[in-house]
């Protein structure tokens, strides 16, 4: 077995890399899909509650873990750094430059995470999403102050209420999806 794979069962290495064909085209595709479906979400988000973005949160974090889960990296770096050029080149928010750091980092501290752990129960979804959503959102964050100049408490409670939402239904949404994927066989 080589470095960049670890045991995920007895019979199958889960590799932290995946440079095949499938995988890169996947990403590229899947890329396409995110930025659809964040455009979406945002503009719902901004009818709803512009400073927390929670069906933007909740979309991000799945789109990041299933792309991860199915494809690996350099696939969830291509996937998640699609969006966020996407979204910086058509104004998405006013926070589109700190989605570049934000995407690229939640994919890798996912992939870190899901590279460790099995992945099969909830608890290590939820592991994975937190992580994920904390990163990510760390880096919006820094975007709230250095942008629109938020006072820090509106910031905590703006990046809280996006992590948990996050995290919460990323994972639920993540583990659903992901194991109807893998029952389904599309990924043999």
């Amino acid at each position: 077995m080589d470095a960049t794979a670890t045991m995920n069962s007895p019979t199958t290495a889960k590799r932290f890399v995946s440079t095949d064909t499938r995988s890169l085209v996947g990403a590229v595709l899947l890329g396409i899909v995110f930025v659809l479906v964040q455009q979406v979400a945002h503009r719902i988000d901004a009818l709803i509650n512009p400073a927390c973005v929670i069906v933007g949160g909740v979309t991000w974090a799945t789109m990041t873990a299933l792309v991860v889960l199915c494809y690996r990296q350099p696939a969830g770096i291509i996937t998640a750094e699609v969006a966020a050029f996407t979204g910086l080149a058509t104004g998405l928010s006013p926070l589109a430059l700190f989605f570049i750091p934000a995407n690229g980092l939640g994919s890798l501290v996912y992939s870190l995470v899901a590279w460790k752990l099995p992945m099969t129960g909830w608890g290590q979804h939820l592991a994975a999403q937190f992580a994920t959503n904390l990163a990510g959102n760390v880096c919006v964050a820094i975007g709230l102050k250095a942008i629109l100049n938020l006072p820090t408490p509106v910031i905590l409670v703006a990046a809280g209420i996006t992590t948990a939402a996050g995290t919460i239904g990323g994972t639920i949404f993540t583990r659903i999806i992901y194991e109807n994927v893998l029952h389904a066989g599309v990924l043999k």
